[in-house]
Protein backbone atom coordinates (compact mmCIF):
# COMPACT_ATOMS: atom_id res chain seq x y z
CA UNK A 1 0.00 0.00 0.00
CA UNK A 2 1.44 2.84 -1.05
CA UNK A 3 1.99 5.96 1.53
CA UNK A 4 -0.28 8.93 1.28
CA UNK A 5 2.18 11.23 -0.14
CA UNK A 6 3.28 8.56 -2.91
CA UNK A 7 -0.71 8.65 -4.15
CA UNK A 8 -0.63 12.75 -3.86
CA UNK A 9 2.45 12.80 -5.79
CA UNK A 10 0.41 9.91 -8.60
CA UNK A 11 -2.56 12.06 -8.41
CA UNK A 12 -0.68 15.20 -9.12
CA UNK A 13 1.26 13.57 -12.00
CA UNK A 14 -2.56 11.84 -13.77
CA UNK A 15 -3.37 15.74 -12.96
CA UNK A 16 0.05 17.50 -15.03
CA UNK A 17 -0.96 14.70 -17.82
CA UNK A 18 -4.24 15.47 -18.04
CA UNK A 19 -4.00 19.39 -18.28
CA UNK A 20 -0.48 19.93 -19.65
CA UNK A 21 -0.29 16.61 -21.84
CA UNK A 22 3.34 13.86 -22.02
CA UNK A 23 5.96 16.88 -22.11
CA UNK A 24 4.51 18.97 -19.01
CA UNK A 25 5.32 15.62 -16.88
CA UNK A 26 8.26 16.57 -14.50
CA UNK A 27 9.28 15.70 -10.98
CA UNK A 28 9.19 19.66 -10.26
CA UNK A 29 5.68 20.47 -11.69
CA UNK A 30 4.35 17.68 -10.15
CA UNK A 31 5.40 18.92 -6.61
CA UNK A 32 4.22 21.91 -7.51
CA UNK A 33 0.44 20.57 -8.41
CA UNK A 34 0.87 18.00 -5.25
CA UNK A 35 1.54 20.87 -2.87
CA UNK A 36 4.88 18.49 -1.48
CA UNK A 37 8.00 19.66 -0.72
CA UNK A 38 10.39 20.54 -4.02
CA UNK A 39 12.14 16.86 -4.72
CA UNK A 40 9.61 15.06 -2.83
CA UNK A 41 8.41 13.34 -6.73
CA UNK A 42 11.84 12.50 -6.85
CA UNK A 43 12.54 10.97 -4.05
CA UNK A 44 9.24 8.65 -4.32
CA UNK A 45 9.39 7.97 -8.14
CA UNK A 46 13.37 8.33 -9.16
CA UNK A 47 12.85 9.10 -13.09
CA UNK A 48 10.14 10.19 -14.98
CA UNK A 49 9.58 6.66 -15.88
CA UNK A 50 8.73 5.61 -12.59
CA UNK A 51 6.19 8.76 -12.56
CA UNK A 52 4.83 7.71 -15.06
CA UNK A 53 4.31 4.25 -13.94
CA UNK A 54 2.81 5.72 -10.54
CA UNK A 55 -0.20 7.05 -12.57
CA UNK A 56 -0.41 4.19 -14.65
CA UNK A 57 -0.98 2.43 -11.40
CA UNK A 58 -3.81 5.39 -9.56
CA UNK A 59 -5.47 5.23 -12.88
CA UNK A 60 -5.46 1.39 -12.50
CA UNK A 61 -7.10 1.88 -8.67
CA UNK A 62 -9.80 4.39 -9.93
CA UNK A 63 -11.10 2.80 -12.68
CA UNK A 64 -10.94 -0.51 -10.46
CA UNK A 65 -12.84 1.95 -7.90
CA UNK A 66 -15.09 3.11 -10.28
CA UNK A 67 -16.52 -0.22 -12.06
CA UNK A 68 -16.49 -1.90 -9.08
CA UNK A 69 -18.91 0.58 -7.18
CA UNK A 70 -20.77 0.08 -11.40
CA UNK A 71 -21.24 -3.69 -11.23
CA UNK A 72 -21.69 -4.10 -7.25
CA UNK A 73 -23.51 -0.93 -6.59
CA UNK A 74 -26.55 -0.91 -8.06
CA UNK A 75 -25.95 -3.23 -11.27
CA UNK A 76 -28.22 -2.51 -14.57
CA UNK A 77 -30.84 -5.01 -14.71
CA UNK A 78 -32.32 -4.39 -18.46
CA UNK A 79 -30.42 -2.93 -21.50
CA UNK A 80 -31.68 0.59 -21.18
CA UNK A 81 -30.34 0.78 -17.27
CA UNK A 82 -27.12 -0.54 -18.85
CA UNK A 83 -27.13 2.07 -21.44
CA UNK A 84 -28.29 4.80 -19.25
CA UNK A 85 -24.95 3.51 -16.88
CA UNK A 86 -22.59 3.88 -19.64
CA UNK A 87 -24.07 7.24 -20.82
CA UNK A 88 -23.65 8.61 -17.21
CA UNK A 89 -19.83 7.61 -17.55
CA UNK A 90 -20.01 9.35 -20.49
CA UNK A 91 -21.11 12.16 -19.15
CA UNK A 92 -18.43 11.97 -15.94
CA UNK A 93 -15.55 11.28 -18.15
CA UNK A 94 -16.10 14.30 -20.10
CA UNK A 95 -17.07 16.70 -16.70
CA UNK A 96 -15.97 16.11 -13.64
CA UNK A 97 -13.49 13.37 -14.26
CA UNK A 98 -12.21 15.16 -17.58
CA UNK A 99 -8.47 15.88 -16.47
CA UNK A 100 -8.37 11.98 -15.38
CA UNK A 101 -9.85 10.89 -18.65
CA UNK A 102 -7.23 13.70 -20.83
CA UNK A 103 -4.55 11.91 -18.68
CA UNK A 104 -5.56 8.44 -19.74
CA UNK A 105 -5.63 9.45 -23.10
CA UNK A 106 -2.43 10.69 -23.02
CA UNK A 107 -1.24 7.89 -21.55
CA UNK A 108 -2.62 5.23 -24.00
CA UNK A 109 -0.97 7.74 -27.29
CA UNK A 110 2.35 7.37 -25.00
CA UNK A 111 1.81 3.35 -24.65
CA UNK A 112 2.70 3.92 -28.70
CA UNK A 113 6.07 4.55 -28.12
CA UNK A 114 6.76 3.09 -25.04
CA UNK A 115 4.34 -0.31 -25.26
CA UNK A 116 5.31 -1.33 -21.49
CA UNK A 117 2.58 1.61 -20.93
CA UNK A 118 -0.03 -0.64 -22.73
CA UNK A 119 0.61 -3.81 -20.36
CA UNK A 120 -1.46 -2.18 -17.12
CA UNK A 121 -3.82 0.02 -19.52
CA UNK A 122 -4.38 -3.00 -21.80
CA UNK A 123 -4.95 -5.02 -17.88
CA UNK A 124 -7.38 -2.60 -17.00
CA UNK A 125 -9.34 -2.73 -20.26
CA UNK A 126 -9.55 -6.41 -20.47
CA UNK A 127 -11.20 -6.59 -16.84
CA UNK A 128 -13.38 -3.84 -18.06
CA UNK A 129 -14.33 -6.19 -20.83
CA UNK A 130 -15.05 -8.71 -18.83
CA UNK A 131 -17.43 -7.15 -16.18
CA UNK A 132 -19.22 -5.64 -19.14
CA UNK A 133 -19.48 -8.70 -20.68
CA UNK A 134 -20.85 -10.60 -17.92
CA UNK A 135 -24.07 -7.97 -17.77
CA UNK A 136 -24.60 -8.20 -21.19
CA UNK A 137 -24.79 -12.37 -20.96
CA UNK A 138 -27.26 -11.73 -18.06
CA UNK A 139 -29.22 -9.44 -20.37
CA UNK A 140 -28.88 -11.84 -22.76
CA UNK A 141 -26.24 -10.89 -25.10
CA UNK A 142 -25.64 -13.93 -28.12
CA UNK A 143 -21.77 -12.75 -28.02
CA UNK A 144 -21.06 -11.01 -24.64
CA UNK A 145 -17.22 -10.65 -24.99
CA UNK A 146 -17.24 -9.14 -28.67
CA UNK A 147 -20.50 -6.97 -27.30
CA UNK A 148 -18.87 -5.69 -24.74
CA UNK A 149 -15.70 -5.12 -27.08
CA UNK A 150 -18.06 -3.20 -28.74
CA UNK A 151 -19.31 -1.35 -26.55
CA UNK A 152 -16.87 -0.27 -24.72
CA UNK A 153 -15.48 1.08 -28.48
CA UNK A 154 -18.56 3.03 -29.13
CA UNK A 155 -17.81 4.47 -25.50
CA UNK A 156 -14.21 5.83 -25.72
CA UNK A 157 -15.50 6.59 -29.40
CA UNK A 158 -18.33 9.31 -27.49
CA UNK A 159 -15.62 9.97 -25.03
CA UNK A 160 -12.87 11.27 -27.48
CA UNK A 161 -15.67 12.55 -29.43
CA UNK A 162 -16.50 15.09 -26.95
CA UNK A 163 -13.24 15.86 -25.93
CA UNK A 164 -12.02 16.91 -29.14
CA UNK A 165 -14.52 19.54 -29.59
CA UNK A 166 -16.59 17.92 -32.03
CA UNK A 167 -20.49 17.75 -31.76
CA UNK A 168 -21.37 15.90 -29.32
CA UNK A 169 -23.98 13.01 -30.15
CA UNK A 170 -26.27 12.43 -27.33
CA UNK A 171 -24.90 9.41 -25.30
CA UNK A 172 -27.97 8.51 -23.64
CA UNK A 173 -30.04 7.42 -26.58
CA UNK A 174 -27.14 6.28 -28.51
CA UNK A 175 -26.21 3.94 -25.71
CA UNK A 176 -29.69 2.80 -25.59
CA UNK A 177 -30.30 1.99 -29.50
CA UNK A 178 -26.95 -0.19 -29.37
CA UNK A 179 -27.07 -2.10 -25.94
CA UNK A 180 -30.72 -2.80 -27.14
CA UNK A 181 -29.17 -4.10 -30.30
CA UNK A 182 -26.57 -5.93 -28.81
CA UNK A 183 -28.79 -7.87 -26.17
CA UNK A 184 -31.48 -8.76 -28.94
CA UNK A 185 -32.33 -12.37 -29.48
CA UNK A 186 -30.82 -12.00 -33.04
CA UNK A 187 -28.05 -9.35 -31.96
Amino acid sequence: MPSATAARIADAALDVLGTGGIHALSHARVDATAGTPAGSASNYFRTRAALVDAAVTRLQQFDDEQWAATVAGDRPTGPDGLADAFAAFVEAATGPQRTLTVARYVIYVQGVVEPALLETLNGNRARVVGWTAAILADLGARDADNAATGLLAAVEGLILHRLSGFAAIPARPYLRHLVASLCAPDG
